[in-house]
């Protein structure tokens, strides 16, 4: 099925690794021309030669922090000065900490705050615009299953990217008019380095083994593994499309089953 997004124009954030990378790619695969964003610009020319053997006919590095707000709307109109526009934007921010309620002070809600949620608002505004100018746009938003369940140990990341779906939602009411959807994707454990991350956590607090720190994560997820970063990013290059043009304010489960609720 053609996706329609050959020639489309795409920025992805925090797309050095994980599933901003594998979403990165998988609009490559399409068609896209595809702009990448990470705090070190040198650290993703293999990305940029990856993306281009994938088949964007154009790939750029962009510099952006998303702990720096001077840094976002700067690096968005980058990418629409080289493109000449912009239409897709998916919306990647590293994983805060994890740690039960009380282990989190005030300061580790400021920090996650400040890189997690308020990047969102920010490049939300930068890239608005762009897309009205074209008359449609795709805005993809990553969060986590843990705005469908919540997970133990990982408060701030349940509830400041509950908040980035309640963001999403709102988008997707005011732009609908415009042709602009805006999603959110919700992963479940996928094989990434962030998974390796909290797998480590698991077994530095809790004192587990590995195979008992993997089994934590994976004992209600019934397929009974890890997913796999190309699954996701087959996922958003499908509601990047304009085969999606009906489909807004969503927030799509990607976790093998997960999410028990309806």
């Amino acid at each position: 099925m053609d996706l329609g997004l050959n020639g489309k124009r795409a920025l992805v954030t925090a797309a050095s690794r994980g599933l901003g990378r594998a979403s990165a790619l998988a609009l490559a695969a399409e068609g896209a021309r595809v702009a990448v964003a990470g705090r070190r610009v040198e650290a993703m020319a293999e990305l940029l030669d990856e993306l281009r053997a994938a088949g964007a006919p154009e790939a750029i590095a962009v510099p952006m922090d998303l702990a720096r707000p001077e840094t976002l709307r700067a690096s968005v109109d980058q990418v629409a000065t080289a493109f000449g526009g912009l239409d897709i934007f998916v919306g990647n921010t590293g994983g805060p900490a994890s740690g039960p309620f009380l282990s989190v002070p005030r300061a580790g809600w400021e920090t996650a705050l400040n890189e997690t949620l308020l990047p969102l608002v920010e490049l939300s505004h930068a890239v608005l615009p762009k897309m009205q100018a074209g008359g449609w746009g795709r805005i993809i938003f990553i969060t986590t299953v843990g705005v469908k369940v919540v997970q133990p140990n990982m408060v701030l990341s349940d509830s400041l990217r509950l908040a980035v779906v309640g963001l999403a939602k709102s988008l997707s009411i005011e732009f609908a008019h415009e042709g602009i959807m805006v999603n959110c994707l919700c992963p479940g454990p996928f094989a990434t380095d962030r998974m390796e991350d909290l797998i480590r956590a698991s077994m530095d607090r809790d004192g587990l083994s590995r195979a008992a720190a993997e089994t934590l994560w994976l004992d209600e997820v019934p397929v009974g593994k890890f997913g796999d970063p190309r699954d996701f990013g087959a996922v958003v290059a499908t509601l990047a499309s304009e085969r999606a043009g009906f489909i807004t304010g969503t927030a799509i489960a990607l976790d093998g089953g997960k999410s028990r609720a309806y």
